[in-house]
């Protein structure tokens, strides 16, 4: 068995183990708030597809962010010993049709991704006739607060780049609290009009208690972080709205993932795991509709 082989199998043997891990706990959990007492041995099997599903989902997000980290640094190499403007022309992160049509759209990953994660829904916003810039926010395990400065030079650049005037935000996950830290360090100036989250932890997830990370450990429910943001509402003019799946095995409870705003509205779907809700036609008919 050669190097490679072995490091696949050890990759997939975690990937699954992982999965199994996130999955029971949720399993646990849900059933805890609900006063049932489960255990794992009464998994129903027709959960299986579902969850399969998920990680075949989960599997996808984490090619398209080796892709990334690919193209990044071939991306460097062209800038180093090529031409900038050979470098620019490789840059996969704004994608725009011929005529745009609406308000741009800038898609914000989830913890541990790169922005092309979200290439699926790139391509279907495209296909609508949207412009939309893919963020990307580095290095991993950060406070949010500095991912939100990020955003915020991100957004700045391609304003001035492109003449933005108004902005929508889609964002996955982690991706969420990021843009509604953006926009409460920005209250009153930043050029946000519609804003979707899909899986965010608004309310923390009981998985994160575990997190090594520093970002990960403020999404322990009623961190700090977590109390400061509700206490900045929307801007007046805004749209906001909330996707959670009653499937999700990483914002447990499930529950979780509403954002229980003012002006805020929350859409729930059935059995689509963390991953599987970039990829899913109801998800992207939903924030489709939000946008408008």
């Amino acid at each position: 068995m050669g190097l490679l082989e072995l490091l696949l199998y050890i990759f997939l043997f975690l990937f699954i183990i992982f999965h199994v891990l996130t999955y029971s706990i949720r399993w646990y959990e849900e059933a805890k708030r609900r006063g049932e007492e489960h255990s794992i041995w009464e998994f129903s099997p027709r959960l299986i597809l579902p969850i399969l599903a998920e990680m075949a989902s989960h599997l996808a997000m984490l090619v398209l962010t080796g892709a990334d980290f690919v193209i990044t640094g071939l991306r460097w190499l062209l800038e180093r010993f090529g031409s900038k403007s050979a470098a620019r022309s490789f840059e996969p992160t704004h994608f725009s049709p011929p005529s745009a049509t609406g308000r741009p759209v800038i898609l914000i990953h989830g913890m541990g991704m790169r922005g092309l994660a979200l290439l699926p829904l790139a391509l279907r916003l495209r296909r609508e006739g949207r412009a939309v810039h893919l963020f990307t926010y580095w290095p991993p395990g950060r406070l949010i607060d500095g991912y939100a400065r990020q955003l915020s030079m991100f957004i700045e650049r391609i304003r001035q780049e492109h003449g933005y005037e108004e902005l929508d935000l889609v964002a996955h996950s982690l991706g969420g609290l990021i843009a509604r830290r953006y926009m409460q360090m920005n209250e009153g100036t930043h050029p946000i009009r519609r804003v979707v989250t899909i899986g965010t932890p608004h309310r923390g997830s009981e998985l994160w208690r575990f997190s090594i990370y520093a970002s990960g450990r403020q999404l322990r429910p009623d961190g700090e972080l977590l109390r400061s943001l509700d206490g900045a509402g929307l801007r007046e003019g805004m749209g906001a709205v909330a996707i959670a799946s009653t499937f999700d095995e990483l914002v447990i409870p499930n529950d979780n993932a509403r954002w229980e705003r003012d002006g805020v509205i929350n859409i729930t779907v059935e059995n689509l795991g963390h991953a599987r809700m970039v990829f899913s036609r109801e998800v992207y008919n939903h924030i489709r509709k939000s946008l408008t």
